[in-house]
């Protein structure tokens, strides 16, 4: 399968399609991707091609990773840079909630978040951002800023590891293997 068939015809946001909804020179396997033809009728973007997209998604979960990093460079200082340190992880956590919704569309993926089967994640996700803004902007604990933010990164967490293909088992075979080889890798280096 060519990249130009995977995104669409590159600044038409759109495909050919037949009949059964499957693009011309594609199998039904191909056409059931992850990435379906639902989400160029999204209403608030509705001129974004498939690649604009999938850039856009990737800019930002790489400025997410810039806050996150940034906000753990004044984890050191977290008592004198307690506004710093929570902004910069909040918008850490919002671009990275936000690079879904730029691939889905808006309207799609607040459509996803608000379902019965994710509020429960909705509500301790936003909830948590909103607590460690509170706690930090307002309260200024730093206890309890670092409790929220915790919480925040936790649930932000569940978000990602709920879309590894397999779930928490894919999950739990992933980090297996890579503590595997971590300590293969250690105990060769230090013969302790």
């Amino acid at each position: 399968m060519s990249t130009k068939n995977f995104f669409g015809q590159i600044g038409s946001g759109s495909t050919d399609l037949n009949k059964k909804g499957v693009a011309d020179g594609q199998s039904n396997n191909e056409s059931s991707l992850w990435f379906d033809d639902k989400n160029d009728q999204d209403p608030w973007l509705p001129n974004l091609t498939k690649s604009q997209r999938v850039i856009g998604f990737f800019l930002m979960l790489l400025l997410g990773i810039f806050c996150f990093l940034m906000a753990g460079f004044l984890t050191p200082v977290l008592i004198l840079k307690m506004r710093k340190f929570v902004l910069l992880y909040t918008m850490g956590s919002f671009f990275t909630i936000s690079s879904f919704s730029l691939l889905w569309g808006p309207v799609n993926h607040f459509k996803h978040i608000v379902s019965y089967s994710r509020l429960p994640f909705t509500l301790a996700y936003f909830g948590s951002m909103m607590a460690t803004l509170y706690s930090a902007l307002i309260l200024h604990s730093t206890l309890v800023t670092l409790l929220f933010a915790t919480l925040q990164i936790m649930t932000l967490l569940w978000y990602l590891v709920s879309y590894i293909p397999g779930g928490l088992s894919g999950m739990k075979f992933v980090s297996k293997f890579f503590a595997s080889a971590c300590t293969k890798t250690i105990s060769k280096t230090l013969s302790v």
